[in-house]
C-alpha cells in the first residue's frame, strides 16, 4: 500500500517513523471490517446480514476502529521500517496516533537500533594476569561460606532485635497521599512476612523501626517509595505501616568440628575436608584462569570503545539480573513479594554492571561479524551431545528442550562469543 513516511533521528540509537496512511486506504479498510460485522451481527429488527451497514458502524464503532487499527498499524509499520531501510530492537511505543472514519491514519512509532560501533584494534592486546596459590586464608573463607550454608534459622526470646536478624511480621500498610475522603488504594494487610535486619536489600525504613524493638511489640512508621519502585502498589506513593512483631530468629551456625565434615561430604575428618577444599580451590583458580583473560581483555575494549546504548538493552538486562536475584531469595526459603527489598535500589546498583555487559556484548558481537564468525551445525551438536552427556540426559531430549522457547539461540550465542574470545586470546600478549 502506498503510505506516506518520514524518519527522524532523534540520537545514534533513538529513532523516530512518522507514518500516514492516506484515507482512501484507511476507508476501505474500515469498510471490509464493517461488512464483516455486518454478517455476524445481531441487531433488533434485523436478521442476521441485513442490517445497514451506517447502522452496524455507529452500532460497532469503537470496536470496528479498533479493528482496523490492529491490522493497519503493524502492516504500514513493517512496510515503513522496509522503506527506511531500520532495524529496530524490541517493540515501538506508538504516539500522536490519530484515525477516525474517512481520515488518514496518522502516528508516530519510536524505536531504538543497534548503533555503529566504531571499535579499536582489537588484535594483539596486552592484559596481565596473575594465578595466586591458595592460602589457608582461601581455605577458612571456604569454610565460613560452608557454614553459612549449613546454617539454620533459630527462634530467640527475651532480647531486643538487631542488624542480622530475621524478624517474622504481620504488615498493614495505608495510603497518605490520596484525596481526603477517597483514598487512592485499598489498605492491605500482610501476614507472616520475613524481614532480613539490617541487610542492603531491606528498606532502610524497617531496619531503622525494627532495630531494638522486641517480639510483641507494635511499631508505626512512614515511607515514601521512589516512582521506578518495581512493585507497583507501592511506586511513587508514601504509606503509613503499622507492623506487629511476631517472632525473631536468629542465624545459628554450626561449629567447624569433624561431624560437620560428615555431614558436608564424604570426610571422616575436618583435616581430609580442608585439604579437599584446598584441591578444588586449585582446580578452580586453573579454570577461571582463561575467564580471567576474557574478563581483561573485554575491560580494555570497553575502555576503548564509545558508543550510545539502547535503552531497551540495558533494561532488559537489569530484568535479568532482578530476576535471578528473586530466583536465589526464592532457593533460601525467602518470598520476593513478601520480603521488604528496597527492588528501585537495587534495580539502581545494577545499572553500571548492566551496562557494562551490554556493551561489552555488543563489541563482541560486532568482532564477530567483521571476522565472520560462524557455527557450525557440527559445532551445536558437539555442544548438545555435551550437555547430554554432562545430565546423563538423552541427546535428542536434550535438543528438544532447547528448541523450544527459543532457547537454542541462546547456546548458538554462547558457543560464538566462546569463538570470538579464543580468536582474542591467541592473538593477545598475556603477562603472568
Amino acid at each position: 500500500m502506498e503510505i506516506r513516511v518520514e524518519l527522524e533521528d532523534v540520537s545514534s540509537v533513538k529513532k523516530r517513523l512518522k507514518v500516514e496512511v492516506p484515507a482512501g486506504i484507511a476507508l476501505k479498510e474500515f469498510d471490509q471490517v464493517a461488512n464483516a460485522y455486518k454478517q455476524q451481527a445481531r441487531l433488533p429488527g434485523f436478521r442476521p446480514g441485513k442490517a445497514p451497514v451506517e447502522l452496524i458502524k455507529r452500532h460497532f464503532k469503537k470496536s470496528i476502529r479498533s479493528d482496523v487499527l490492529q491490522k493497519l498499524i503493524p502492516n504500514s509499520y513493517d512496510q515503513a521500517i522496509r522503506e527506511k531501510g531500520v532495524q529496530p530492537i524490541g517493540e515501538p511505543s506508538l504516539d500522536h496516533l490519530t484515525f477516525e472514519e474517512g481520515d488518514p491514519l496518522v502516528y508516530e512509532a519510536n524505536f531504538e537500533i543497534h548503533p555503529d560501533i566504531e571499535l579499536p584494534e582489537y588484535k594483539g592486546l596486552k592484559v596481565t594476569v596473575e594465578l595466586k596459590p591458595v592460602t589457608s586464608e582461601d581455605v577458612e573463607e571456604e569454610l565460613e561460606r560452608l557454614r553459612q550454608k549449613h546454617s539454620r534459622l533459630v527462634s530467640v526470646e527475651n532480647r531486643s532485635i538487631k542488624k542480622g536478624d530475621y524478624v517474622v511480621i504481620e504488615l498493614q500498610g495505608e495510603y497518605l497521599d490520596g484525596e481526603e475522603g477517597a483514598p487512592l488504594h485499598e489498605p492491605f494487610n500482610e501476614k507472616s512476612v520475613v524481614v532480613n535486619v539490617g541487610d542492603e536489600q531491606t528498606h532502610e525504613a524497617f531496619t531503622q523501626a525494627l532495630l531494638g524493638s522486641k517480639v510483641g511489640e507494635e511499631k508505626k512508621f512512614e515511607v515514601e517509595y521512589d516512582s521506578d519502585y518495581p512493585e507497583k502498589k507501592l511506586a511513587g506513593h508514601k504509606l503509613m505501616f503499622t507492623v506487629q512483631i511476631e517472632e525473631l530468629k536468629e542465624q545459628e551456625l554450626p561449629e567447624l568440628n569433624d561431624e560437620f565434615a560428615k555431614d558436608v561430604g564424604d570426610y571422616k575428618t575436618m583435616k581430609e575436608l580442608r585439604e579437599e577444599i584446598e584441591k578444588r580451590l586449585t582446580v578452580e583458580r586453573e579454570k577461571n584462569r582463561e575467564k580471567d583473560f576474557e574478563n581483561k581483555l573485554l575491560e580494555k575494549l570497553v575502555e576503548k570503545t564509545s558508543f550510545e546504548l539502547p535503552e531497551i538493552l540495558v533494561k532488559d538486562r537489569s530484568d535479568a539480573m532482578l530476576t535471578d536475584l528473586a530466583y536465589g531469595m526464592v532457593s533460601q526459603g525467602v518470598d520476593p513479594s513478601k520480603a521488604n527489598v528496597d527492588w528501585a535500589k537495587i534495580r539502581a546498583d545494577f545499572q553500571p554492571q548492566a551496562e557494562q555487559q551490554v556493551r561489552g556484548s555488543m563489541i563482541l558481537s560486532e568482532i564477530g561479524r567483521r571476522e565472520d564468525i560462524q557455527i557450525s551445525t557440527e559445532e551445536l551438536d558437539q555442544e548438545l551431545e555435551q550437555m547430554a552427556d554432562s545430565t546423563n540426559q538423552p541427546k535428542e531430549k536434550v535438543r528438544q528442550y532447547f528448541e523450544q522457547e527459543n532457547r537454542m539461540e541462546g547456546v548458538k550465542s554462547r558457543l560464538f562469543r566462546g569463538k570470538v574470545f579464543k580468536m582474542l586470546l591467541e592473538s593477545a600478549k598475556v603477562n603472568n
